[in-house]
Formats: C-alpha cells, sequence, structure tokens
C-alpha cells in the first residue's frame, strides 16, 4: 500500500476516529470473559441474540488498518493494548469455525458459503498489515482457518442470486488465500470468479445486485473489485470499471448524494475506496469521489455516523483505505448532475438520467417510474416519490418492485412505463417463527443440501417473489427544459374494495437491511400533490387519473420550485 496522503487523511480518518468508540464498545475486551473477542454487543453484553453473527467480527480489519498507519490523531497507532484486543478477536473468530470448514451466519449450523469467504477476506486482509506483530501459534492458526474455509467453499456456492459485491469479496479472498498458503488453484478460482462478475455485468456498465443496479452496493462491489485490481493489474476488469464509474457518475446527485429508491436494493451508501484507488487511473472515478467528499459534512449521502453495528466495519475500512495514493491536481471531467443537457438512458435497466439548466432526475421505470429530482440551482433535493401503495381488502399493493412491468426507451424527451402492482410483503420476526427457525437451524440446517434449500426459500420469500394483484399503472413523464410533467393511470381489473391510495416519498416494499438508513436530505421539506380521491373510481372498477407539474422557474441566475400541483 502507497504511504497515505494527507489531504484524503484529514477528510476520512477523523470519520472514523469519530466512531472508534462504538467501534470497540462493540467488541468483548475483557480477558476474564467467556466471550472475550466476541464483536456482536447484543449477543455477549445485552444478551438479546441466542447466536453470534460472524460478520461483525470485522471490525479486525479497520482495527488493524488504526494499529498499522499513523492516521491524524490516532490514538490505535501501535497502541499494544489495541492489538492484543485484535488478536482476541481474531481468535474468538477462529474458534467458530465448523470441523468441514464452514462459518455459520446468524443461526447455528447456517453454514454459509458467503459468510465463510468473508471471513477469509477478512483474516487475510488482516494478517498482511500484522503478520509481523502476531504470535506464530495465532498466525498458524489464520492459516489453517483459511485453509478450511477455502475447501469448504470448493464444494459450496452462494446459489440464490448473483449479488457482485458478495461474489467480488470472495474472489478477492481467494485470491489472498491463494497467495498466504501458496495454493495455484485458489488464484484460479478466483480468476474464474472476476471472469463471472464481467459475464454478468449489464451493457449498461452496472454490475448485477439481484435484479439490476443499486448505486450502494455497485460502490462496495467497487472496493472489492478495485483491491482486486491493485493487487492483479488486470487490464480487462480495469476496463469492466471503466464502465462501471461511468453508469454510477448518473448517479450521484447534485446534494452529494447517491441512490435511494430507484437502486434494486434502495441504498444510498457510499464507499469511497473504489473511486479513491481508481482515481489515477480513470478520471471519472477522481471526479466522484472527489464531488462527493467535499459535500460529506452535508451529510447527504449515508456515512459512519448513520449507519448500525453491521455495515460499520466495512464502511470504515473504505475510509481508511480511501486516505492513501497522490492527489491528482489535474482537470477533472464534470459529473453528469453538473452538464448533462437532455437524457441518458441505460436500456437495460429502463434508468434515465436527464438535466436541464435548472433540475436534474434520475428515474427509474423499471421500478414503474419511481424518481429523485433535484433543483440544480440549490443543489437540493426538489421531489421524490416511490410510487404509489393502494390498500385493498387488507392487503398493500405497490407498484415499485423491480421486474413488475414494462417500460419504452424515452421517446424525445418523455419517459413511460406500465407495471403490475405486486403484494408488499413485510416480515418481522415473531417467537413462534423464531422458534420453527432455530428448530431448522438444529435440525435440517446440518445436511448442507437442506439447508441452502431452505435458505433459498427464505430469501425468495423476502426478496425475490412476486405476487400481483388486480391493479396496473400507467406512467408518463414528459421531460421539459423547465419541469417534469407526469402523467397517471390506474387501471384496476374489475370493482374492488380499496381503502386507500397514496404515494409515498419513501417506501421500501423488500428487505434490505442496508436500506434506510437517515441522510439529512429526509428532513427537507418537498411540495407534494395536492391529496386526490382516486379511491371511488378504483372500487367502481374505472381507471383513476391525475396529472402534476414539477416546474421550476427562472428567477435571476436562480431556479426555485415554482409549482406542483393536480391539473385535470
Amino acid at each position: 500500500m502507497s504511504q497515505l496522503n494527507a489531504e484524503k487523511a484529514s477528510l476520512y480518518a477523523p470519520e472514523v476516529l469519530a466512531q472508534l468508540p462504538r467501534l470497540l464498545s462493540l467488541l468483548d475486551r475483557e480477558p476474564d470473559s467467556i466471550t472475550y473477542g466476541s464483536c456482536d454487543r447484543d449477543h455477549w453484553c445485552w444478551k438479546f441474540r441466542d447466536f453470534p453473527v460472524t460478520t461483525l467480527q470485522s471490525a479486525i480489519y479497520p482495527l488493524a488498518l488504526l494499529w498499522r498507519y499513523p492516521f491524524p490523531q490516532n490514538p490505535c497507532y501501535r497502541n499494544q493494548r489495541v492489538l492484543g484486543w485484535i488478536e482476541a478477536a481474531v481468535w474468538n473468530l477462529c474458534g467458530r469455525q465448523h470441523p468441514n470448514g464452514a462459518f455459520d451466519s446468524v443461526g447455528p449450523y447456517t453454514q454459509d458459503h458467503g459468510v465463510s469467504l468473508y471471513v477469509v477476506y477478512n483474516l487475510t486482509e488482516t494478517l498482511l498489515l500484522l503478520k509481523d506483530e502476531l504470535p506464530t501459534v495465532l498466525v498458524d492458526s489464520i492459516k489453517n482457518t483459511v485453509r478450511q474455509a477455502c475447501r469448504f467453499a470448493l464444494h459450496s456456492s452462494e446459489d440464490y442470486a448473483f449479488i457482485t459485491n458478495h461474489q467480488a469479496f470472495i474472489a478477492l479472498a481467494l485470491l489472498n488465500a491463494g497467495e498466504l498458503l501458496g495454493e495455484a488453484g485458489l488464484k484460479e478460482r478466483a480468476e474464474g470468479i472476476i471472469s463471472q462478475i464481467l459475464q454478468h455485468q449489464s451493457e449498461d456498465g452496472w454490475y448485477r445486485e439481484y435484479e439490476g443496479p443499486d448505486p450502494g452496493y455497485e460502490s462496495l462491489g467497487l472496493f472489492y473489485l478495485a483491491s482486486y485490481w491493485q493487487k492483479t493489474g488486470s487490464p480487462r476488469l480495469l476496463e469492466s470499471m471503466r464502465r462501471s464509474v461511468e453508469f454510477y457518475s448518473h448517479c450521484v446527485h447534485p446534494d452529494g448524494g447517491v441512490g435511494g429508491i430507484y437502486g434494486s436494493r434502495h441504498t444510498s451508501l457510499f464507499y469511497p475506496a473504489g473511486f479513491e484507488i481508481l482515481a489515477a487511473e480513470i478520471p471519472m472515478a477522481d471526479a466522484v469521489a472527489r464531488f462527493v467528499r467535499e459535500r460529506f459534512r452535508i451529510g447527504n449521502v449515508v456515512t459512519l455516523a448513520a449507519v448500525d453495528p453491521q455495515n460499520l466495519p466495512s464502511l470504515c475500512s473504505a475510509y481508511l483505505k480511501s486516505c492513501f495514493g497522490d492527489t491528482a491536481h489535474r482537470q477533472l471531467p464534470d459529473l453528469p448532475c453538473q452538464t448533462l443537457e437532455g437524457v441518458r438512458y441505460f436500456a437495460e435497466s429502463g434508468i434515465t438520467a436527464a438535466g436541464t439548466s435548472h433540475y436534474y432526475a434520475v428515474i427509474h421505470a423499471g421500478k414503474g417510474g419511481v424518481c429523485r429530482i433535484f433543483d440544480k440551482s440549490s443543489g437540493t433535493i426538489a421531489y421524490e416519490d416511490a410510487g404509489y401503495l393502494i390498500a385493498v381488502n387488507g392487503k398493500l399493493w405497490t407498484s415499485q418492485l423491480l421486474g413488475s412491468g414494462q417500460w419504452d426507451p424515452p421517446s424525445g424527451t418523455e419517459v413511460s412505463c406500465s407495471v403490475r402492482f405486486a403484494e408488499v410483503r413485510h416480515e418481522q420476526a415473531t417467537p413462534f417463527k423464531f422458534i420453527v427457525l432455530r428448530l431448522l437451524n438444529l435440525t435440517l440446517f446440518r445436511n448442507l443440501t437442506l439447508g441452502a434449500w431452505i435458505r433459498r426459500l427464505i430469501l425468495n420469500r423476502l426478496i425475490l417473489k412476486r405476487t400481483y394483484g388486480p391493479l396496473r399503472l400507467l406512467r408518463s413523464m414528459r421531460l421539459d427544459e423547465e419541469g417534469v410533467v407526469f402523467d397517471d393511470r390506474i387501471e384496476p381489473a374489475g370493482p374492488l374494495d380499496v381503502q386507500s391510495v397514496r404515494m409515498p416519498r419513501a417506501f421500501t416494499a423488500i428487505h434490505m437491511g442496508s436500506a434506510k438508513y437517515f441522510h439529512s436530505s429526509e428532513m427537507a421539506t418537498i411540495q407534494e400533490p395536492p391529496p386526490l380521491d382516486m379511491t371511488q373510481n378504483l372500487t367502481r372498477g374505472e381507471r383513476a387519473e391525475r396529472r402534476f407539474v414539477v416546474t421550476f422557474q427562472k428567477s435571476g441566475t436562480d431556479s426555485r420550485l415554482k409549482e406542483i400541483g393536480v391539473r385535470i
């Protein structure tokens, strides 16, 4: 790794150090405790959970980075007590491995392929930082743990969906393990996974996250892939990431935020390390990193202060890895949110970015026309909607689920789509469900094949399943120079018992743990269409229509939100 960059370290490192008390509080630091080294505070301290979450042990990696490098005002640098806590966390993690090499995810005998290799990734990266400081017996334990986990992984897979950020850390884990153990076959397997990632990459440039693009997880995937490229110098991977960054640049907003409702996984996370690593090779990556980091203090991108323990370690690692490399003092390209005039359409996803002198908008026709629109003069959110929610006979139906409709390429400046409403399934754990799950953990999950089958069923129900209802939305959006005109038509299959029709600003219709983190733009008051009762028409089995417009008017050199309302 190159030397610390003072400019970048002065921005990213304080963000991590501000969270250091929280990161260390997750770790059991008492040597006489039976859970010494565990990073799951809900398990070892509060005892709210009956089983520790393995991925929380990934805190070893950011702590190792803090111990290894003299970041500004860093109390962990070469601190022997911190090194002892890291060693304890590593011992704790290695002790959780099953005889077959597998590690569990969130319950006994879950024996998860991805989690097992996530352990390998974090152990190998930590060992690379601390190998000269750790006792020989611990180094040997790490090597044995890595070897056994890789052997398990060679006979298992993550088969419930293609999730690029998972495949990327898996490839990085196998590459690291191959170097550590001197096993060329692991490095060959890593290259094979990289080939699969490139094969699944969209023609639009984005990497697949379940069924489509998700800017938050795209940035995490880029972190892992850029780290892989640093170690291999692969030209084909660099070119692939260049295409990804080009797509991603359209998902950066004037306020410094990214993603949200139009992503496949609804996330607004931003992992800067991939862009910072690629900055010297890809000018647009440098431009994205600089644009967002200059707006960090605004908090419109999800930062460390907002995330929970599940994402805190990986985000800390990404911030710390962003503190290296030269700062390029060169002319950088503008981002689309700064200069785009007209529309940029991404055919495979149905995403359209639109820009005029007044506003910047990102629309996802593949999710029923959900959108976010920003005032260019103020750089703030002006309008956003998460599609329609309609309550019928005690069930809730949404127009936003990916894969539920069709769309046409923009005709001039008009975007249109047709989407079926799908049932919203918000599953929560209950005492009964938890008892059933634990019984499965202790019985069927011991069998790898049956456990994988049950896991697929659960994830399908929480994320992928679609149950369509008797409603369809046809949305047309005309992207004029001074505003956006919405024409919506909801068509019922027949008379319905409709309780309500709403169009919320934010709504997440699938299970996604990394969604719904707070960002400051949520506190901005935006204009909303005045209420329009569509229930009577739908109850009678008649179509319901509404037309409204978000208009920006030139006032001197500033633009402002002029009008938003229903027009008959």
